[in-house]
């Protein structure tokens, strides 16, 4: 899939800053909760999924897994991330699929807070082009 997230960095009005997407080519579960039994690994050409309380992880330093914020100024964000935001992929729940975090830029690094989900079905918000 050419868009598995999307992720958008907006201003106080509402205009998008920047934006980003991973992309996917294999779903599985690389990391999980303790005492959670990975079901999915795609060596092998297994079964492709993701099991509740596990993730699909990949590292900044691979193409599509994070945001250009070059031309952002410091100070404080909204940041937004949409899971499989065509609904492309079964879920028994789309309720978690949205995430909206205050990021805050100082210059030198970003800091995520006061995170909370929503529903993908039920998170449309406009976004203006900034």
């Amino acid at each position: 899939m050419e868009v598995f997230a999307h992720y958008d960095i907006m201003d106080a009005e509402g205009n998008r800053l920047a934006e980003g997407s991973k992309a996917s080519f294999c779903l599985e579960d690389t990391v999980c909760d303790p005492g959670v039994v990975p079901q999915y690994n795609c060596r092998g050409y297994a079964e492709q999924g993701l099991s509740v309380n596990c993730s699909d992880n990949y590292m900044y330093d691979i193409d599509c897994q994070w945001i250009d914020i070059t031309d952002i100024k410091p100070g404080d964000y909204t940041f937004l991330l949409e899971v499989n935001p065509s609904l492309l992929v079964a879920e028994s729940d789309f309720g978690n699929n949205v995430v909206s975090c205050q990021l805050n830029y100082n210059g030198y690094f970003a800091f995520l807070k006061n995170c909370h989900y929503e529903s993908l079905l039920e998170y449309r918000k406009p976004i203006k082009m900034g």
